[in-house]
């Protein structure tokens, strides 16, 4: 994995605004269940829809047990999560946490592009919705 992450890192050095002169991040692998046990705790949710997540406190990413770097998915969920670490690392501020996917969706997007030739077609209406800080739905 440090091979990768050293990898990653050096991409997002020449693709990102992100400086990357930090420590590589943790990473964990969970089961799937655990992962979303520990994002969503009691709350409810669809299940199978966590890929990963970043932990700002312990600077530590999870990732499913089942990822794998040969996926150009996983490895992009990998980038994904690495944005967010490296908004950590660059004590960048957000209003709220839906904010630092404003800059995540679109890189890991570019990355599947360039890297694997991959196009993610996400829906752009719902990149809005998870991206800002307002209740879309809470009249």
């Amino acid at each position: 994995m440090k091979e990768i992450l050293t990898a990653l890192m050096i991409w997002f050095g020449a693709n990102t605004p992100l400086q990357v002169n930090h420590e590589l991040p943790k990473v964990i692998f969970l089961q799937q269940a655990t992962m979303e046990q520990m994002f969503y705790g009691d709350t409810e949710y669809q299940a199978d829809q966590l890929h990963g997540m970043y932990n700002q406190d312990l600077d530590t990413i999870y990732l499913q047990d089942d990822w794998d770097s040969k996926s150009a998915w996983d490895m992009s969920v990998l980038v994904h999560e690495m944005v967010h670490y490296l908004q950590d690392m660059n004590n960048m501020t957000f209003a709220c946490s839906n904010e630092m996917e404003k800059m995540a969706w679109p890189i890991q997007q570019f990355y599947l592009k360039q890297q694997h030739d991959y196009i993610w077609d996400y829906d752009k209406l719902w990149f809005l919705v998870v991206s800002n800080c307002s209740e879309p739905f809470n009249y």
